[in-house]
C-alpha cells in the first residue's frame, strides 16, 4: 500500500514549532492538495515526505514502513519543485531522462518512457533545446515529464504552476489530472491558490499556522467549512462574515433584523448562545431592485466587472460585504439597492470561530427554508 500517514508529527526550527501535532492520512492513489497561506507549513509537510526535512517528533509512514529515517534517495518519490530545477547544460531530452540514466535503467525503457512523457506533455520538437531556450510553460512541462518518467508510487508537487500565467495554469491543471489518471500515483500537491486546490484535489487539507484545519472533499471544504478561517480562505471572493445576534426568532445584522427559518433557530438555540458570526458567500446574496419581503436596503460602494460576473461591494451598516451577480446584470448607478439571503446556503459560527453545524437531513431540511 502506497499510502502516506502522519501520526502526531511535529517539526521545529530552532525551538519554533512550524508543524504542530499533525495527524493526516493520504490514501493510496488519491490526489491530495495541501493549501494555506504563506508560512502555514504546507511545503514543510511535502519536504518531510520527500526526506528533505527530518521529523522532529511523531511518526511518518510511507506505506507500511516507518519513514522517519529512510534516506531521500531510498523513498522512491518523484518531486516537482516550484523553480523546476532543470540542468542548464542538458537538453530537454537529457533533463527528462537524467534520473533514469543515473539509475542505470535499460536504454530501451528510457526511450519508451521519455517518448510517452513527451507525447503526454506536448514536448515534441523541443527535445534538443536547452532550458534557456524554453518558455516558462515549456520548462514546467519538462519538469513534470522528468518526474513522470520515474514512475514512482509517490508524486509530490510544490507550487509548480505559480510562475505561469492564468491561461497556462488552467491548461497545466488539466495535464496534472490527466497524468494522475494514467498512472494513479499517490499524489500530493502544495499550493496557496484555493482555486487550484478545488480544481485538482480529490481531498483538500487546509493548513494555518502549522495546524491542520480541515481535511475533506472540495465540496465539503467549500460548503461546510469547520471554522471561519477555512470559510474565508476557500472561495474567491471569500465568504462574508458578520457579527450578529439572535433574539427570539430574528437575526440582528446591524440595524437590520430578519426572521430566521426554524431549522437554524433549533441549531443555534441548542448551544444556548445568541451572539454569533453569520456567514454567507457572495454568490448566495440575492441583489434586487425592489424591496421584497425579507430583503433590506444596501448602499453600493463600487462594482468590479469580471466579464462573466460582477462583484458588487456594499455596506450593511459598518460591515463591508460582497455579492456576485451575472455579468449581464445592469446597475445604473452606485445608489441604493436591496438584497436578500439564500437561507439554504448560510453558515453560523461560534465566537471562537468554530462552526455551529448543519441540519442532519440537509436536503429535506433545506427544502423547507425560504
Amino acid at each position: 500500500m502506497d499510502c502516506i500517514r502522519f501520526k502526531n508529527v511535529c517539526k521545529d526550527y530552532d525551538g519554533t514549532s512550524v508543524i504542530k501535532d499533525l495527524n493526516l492520512e493520504i490514501k493510496q492513489g488519491e490526489r491530495i492538495v495541501i493549501v494555506g497561506p504563506s508560512g502555514c507549513g504546507k511545503s514543510t509537510i511535502l519536504r518531510m515526505i520527500s526526506g528533505l526535512e527530518s521529523v522532529s517528533s511523531g511518526e511518518l509512514y510511507l506505506g507500511d514502513k516507518l519513514g522517519n529515517d529512510i534516506e531521500p534517495g531510498d523513498r522512491n518519490i518523484a518531486m516537482v519543485f516550484q523553480d523546476y530545477a532543470l540542468y542548464p547544460h542538458l537538453t530537454v531530452f537529457d533533463n527528462i531522462t537524467f534520473g533514469l540514466t543515473m539509475n542505470k535503467v535499460p536504454k530501451d525503457k528510457i526511450k519508451k518512457r521519455a517518448s510517452e512523457a513527451i507525447r503526454i506533455l506536448n514536448l515534441f520538437g523541443i527535445e534538443k533545446r536547452y532550458p534557456k531556450e524554453l518558455s516558462g510553460g515549456q520548462m514546467q512541462r519538462v519538469a513534470l515529464a522528468r518526474a513522470l518518467v520515474k514512475r514512482a508510487p509517490y508524486f509530490l508537487l510544490d507550487e509548480p504552476l505559480s510562475d505561469l500565467d492564468s491561461q497556462l495554469r488552467t491548461s497545466a491543471r488539466g495535464e496534472l489530472v490527466k497524468i494522475h489518471g494514467l498512472y494513479n500515483p499517490t499524489f500530493v500537491y502544495v499550493t496557496h491558490d484555493q482555486v487550484e486546490a478545488m480544481a485538482i484535489g480529490n481531498r483538500i487539507a487546509v493548513m494555518d499556522k502549522g495546524k491542520l484545519q480541515q481535511m475533506d472533499t472540495p465540496e465539503n471544504v467549500y460548503n461546510r467549512p469547520v471554522n471561519t478561517f477555512v470559510a474565508k480562505f476557500m472561495g474567491s471572493p471569500s465568504m462574508n462574515l458578520i457579527n450578529a445576534i439572535v433574539i427570539g426568532n430574528r437575526l440582528m445584522l446591524g440595524s437590520n433584523n430578519i426572521e430566521m427559518p426554524e431549522v437554524w433557530l433549533d441549531i443555534i438555540k441548542s448551544s444556548n448562545e445568541n451572539s454569533v458570526i453569520f456567514g454567507v458567500r457572495p454568490e448566495h446574496i440575492i441583489i434586487e431592485n425592489i424591496n421584497n419581503k425579507g430583503s433590506f436596503q444596501i448602499k453600493i460602494r463600487y462594482i468590479e466587472n469580471h466579464g462573466s460576473r460582477k462583484c458588487i461591494y456594499f455596506y450593511l451598516d459598518e460591515n463591508e460585504m460582497i455579492a456576485t451577480v451575472d455579468g449581464s446584470y445592469s446597475v445604473d448607478n452606485l445608489g441604493s439597492l436591496y438584497c436578500s439571503i439564500d437561507w439554504s446556503k448560510v453558515h453560523f459560527f461560534h465566537k471562537d470561530g468554530s462552526n455551529f453545524g448543519y441540519a442532519e437531513n440537509t436536503k429535506k431540511e433545506m427544502e423547507l427554508i425560504g
